[in-house]
């Protein structure tokens, strides 16, 4: 199986993914104080420590017979030995992953932009992440694949009362006289691009870990141009209006996994529910495409 305790190595995954003691608890089904021992002793194993930068946990050492043994428990995951995992997005996880398999727990889906959702499969702490289009794996990353499974627009978003609500023909430039949301640089490459070549993506948030405080609530609350899909809308949008212009791109749903595993039957399971739930929700929100 490896050379290192299933249970062992997963505390050290879970504190690197979920990021607390008690999240790894919740989910693991074991003692916070286990929980510590374990990640210890894992780390002592490979020679690692950890130190937290931008309020993340990170390994600092040679890490790569910790690679050889992630790669080991993965299939172990995959053959049913522990339940899989699954990182999605905020606006995802209470929809699109309802009703999960049992094989599958999911994560605190809360993780802002691709870099940290990308190490975390590619080290292959996560088994599979689903994650907003466009962005998504490119030639640079050919051990993964990404699976599309929806469209959907993205439009503008604002405060009840902005001024652009009552401007006719809204275009592109009466937006750029606002700030617009924008995050840290390469936190969605794809996105970014597309709003900077617009002279939009202005007003940075520094925000790692989803907050709905730093993000809608900031439209909500400001002069401030956001930005919302029909899905992002109906989990966080509270009050926030949407502006009748969108995006040049757009967005939905893909979910990302190791090319080892494509064909494998707990995938099919997962593609099945995942599908299923956004068919339902297709149904409510006429801009959501479901793909085969």
């Amino acid at each position: 199986m490896g050379l290192v305790e299933l249970d062992v190595l997963e505390a050290l995954d879970g504190i690197q993914w979920l990021g607390t003691g008690q999240e790894v608890s919740q989910r693991f089904g074991i003692s916070q104080p286990t929980v510590s021992r374990a990640c210890s002793k894992a780390l002592k194993i490979f020679d690692l420590s950890m130190e937290r930068a931008n309020g993340e946990w990170d390994l600092i050492g040679d890490q790569t017979f910790l690679r050889l043994e992630r790669e080991v428990h993965q299939w172990a995951r995959w053959l049913g030995h522990r339940p899989l995992r699954l990182e999605a997005t905020y606006w995802s996880a209470q929809t699109v992953c309802a009703g999960l398999p049992p094989t599958w727990i999911l994560g605190r889906s809360n993780i802002v932009g691709v870099t940290r959702n990308f190490q975390l499969i590619q080290d292959r702490v996560v088994d599979a992440w689903l994650a907003g289009l466009p962005d998504v794996p490119t030639a640079d990353q050919p051990d993964l694949a990404a699976i599309p499974l929806s469209a959907m627009p993205i439009f503008y978003t604002c405060a009840p009362g902005h001024p652009l609500l009552d401007v006719e023909q809204l275009t592109v430039d009466d937006i750029a006289q606002y700030p617009t949301l924008a995050l840290p640089e390469g936190s969605y490459p794809q996105v970014e691009r597309a709003l900077r070549q617009l002279g939009l993506w202005n007003d940075g948030s520094r925000m790692t870990r989803y907050r709905r405080d730093k993000w809608e609530g900031r439209a909500e609350q400001e002069l401030v141009v956001g930005y919302g899909t029909p899905l992002s809308m109906a989990v966080s949008g509270g009050a926030l209006c949407r502006l009748p212009l969108r995006l040049p791109i757009d967005s939905g749903e893909a979910l990302v996994v190791h090319r080892d595993f494509l064909a494998h039957p707990a995938l099919a399971d997962l593609l099945g529910v995942l599908r299923a739930n956004l068919a339902q929700l297709a149904q409510a929100h006429a801009e959501i495409r479901v793909l085969a």
